[in-house]
């Protein structure tokens, strides 16, 4: 995406864009990253994030902050900058020398004031030449604000200088400023610049595309691509180009992520990626139809002197009981009381089991997320409700068994932080029907 992600959740890895966004990391998570270019230097980054309290319920929206008290993460980095040849004053090869990097950094990012988050991470470097080792120390400030509905902007400052030298010049901090636009589930726009003590400055753009099974995070193809621009000089060390990337998402627990970056004459960088999720939080599952069998008690007989009784007749067995049956938001078009096919399934084989207990009634209930306007929310409950009552008559159950009642937003089965967020589980448990059988009348 052009690196134009300063705005954007990056997982762990957002420890090293902007330490913000490690408010919304809601698992443990392990980053495996290789990268590989520029004249045949390599890199290799381990990180490692969890949230800090109480994870909420995964959801793709931006009111879940990861855990109640954030989010931290760690990393170690190692560089190899390969073998360069040793000369004298003649010119003349004497030896071959080495030149590493090895870095390590900790940060925690965690919700401030509501819609706005704020992280620090402190990070050390150690430079490794032939007969010498360097060290510095540094921090990166980073605060995330969620605009509104699907508009974040991130801001950070690297590379704040702690006191140390690198070779008797200070390190190079920058200031970067970024937007993420998610236009829906599936596609989302970044825009950042960057502007640098002593180098190069940057604009960067880019885009990622998702293809796939996006609700449940599993075997989700990733498209990415992105331009930078440095300035003054749009020429500058051949690094303002097109930038590619793929990811695949193998579960909700593993993703691979593939990325190329232009380097002028030096030819690209590869980045390789490999990360794995624990712990996260359980998805909600919706409710199905529930049959319950009552058991009947064994008879009771007497024992000892007296007459014999002879033992009282089994009962018949209990009626079944369908006692709850729940159909979530992904049995309805969005913003919508049209039945999608999934939908008309799940009503088709439960309303075989209301045929098969033809003296039962039925109480059919709809309910509607915090989004929109209480009214809107009622009128979307009601027809909800009247979808699958309309459904059901079509399938055979006689209209009089049938009771519709509408809801709307008042009474949600999980809390909605952020309302203006109208794909987050919260919202899309809340949006839902509910139809329940009440006990015969005796």
């Amino acid at each position: 995406m052009g690196s134009a992600v300063v705005a954007l959740d990056q997982g762990s890895a957002s420890l090293l864009w902007n330490p913000a966004a490690l408010s919304r990391i809601k698992c443990t998570e392990l980053g495996l990253h290789h990268n590989t270019g520029l004249g045949g230097f390599s890199q290799e980054i381990a990180v490692l994030g969890m949230p800090l309290g109480k994870a909420k319920k995964e959801c793709n929206g931006k009111e879940c902050n990861g855990g109640s008290l954030g989010g931290i993460a760690a990393s170690f980095g190692y560089v190899d900058y390969g073998n360069f040849d040793g000369r004298d004053d003649a010119g003349l090869q004497i030896a071959d020398y080495q030149a590493k990097n090895f870095s390590g950094s900790v940060g925690w990012g965690g919700k401030l004031l509501p819609f706005f988050a704020g992280g620090v991470a402190v990070k050390v470097n150690q430079a490794q030449f032939p007969g010498k080792n360097y060290y510095s120390y540094a921090a990166d400030l980073g605060v995330l604000w969620n605009v509104f509905r699907a508009l974040d902007l991130g801001l950070t400052y690297s590379n704040i200088n702690l006191g140390s030298k690198v070779g008797g010049s200070q390190l190079v901090s920058g200031l970067r400023l970024g937007a993420a636009w998610t236009v829906d589930k599936h596609l989302i726009l970044a825009a950042s610049g960057e502007v640098q003590n002593d180098a190069m400055n940057r604009i960067q753009v880019g885009t990622e595309y998702l293809i796939g099974n996006v609700d449940n995070k599993r075997n989700v193809l990733a498209l990415r691509a992105g331009y930078q621009v440095n300035y003054p000089d749009p020429q500058l060390s051949g690094l303002t180009g097109l930038t590619l990337g793929l990811g695949y998402t193998l579960s909700r627990t593993a993703a691979l992520d593939y990325a190329m970056v232009p380097s002028g004459d030096l030819g690209a960088s590869h980045k390789v990626s490999l990360t794995f999720k624990f712990d996260c939080p359980k998805k909600r599952q919706p409710l199905v139809a529930v049959a319950i069998v009552e058991t009947p008690k064994e008879p009771v007989r007497f024992v000892g002197a007296g007459p014999k009784h002879a033992p009282a007749p089994a009962p018949a067995p209990a009626p079944v009981v369908i006692k709850w049956i729940e159909l979530d938001d992904s049995h309805f078009s969005f913003d919508s009381a049209e039945l999608r096919p999934q939908g008309m399934a799940a009503l088709r084989e439960n309303a075989q089991l209301l045929k098969d207990n033809p003296t039962r009634d039925v109480r059919v209930a709809g309910f509607a997320s915090a989004s929109g306007t209480e009214k809107y929310n009622q009128l979307l409950s009601e027809r909800r409700a009247a979808a699958v009552s309309e459904f059901l008559v079509n399938e055979g159950i006689a209209p009089e068994r049938i009771t519709t009642v509408g809801y709307g937003e008042l009474r949600p089965v999980e809390y909605e932080e952020n309302p203006d967020l109208v794909h987050t589980d919260a919202a899309k448990a809340n949006r839902r029907v509910e139809f329940t059988l009440p006990p015969p009348a005796k």
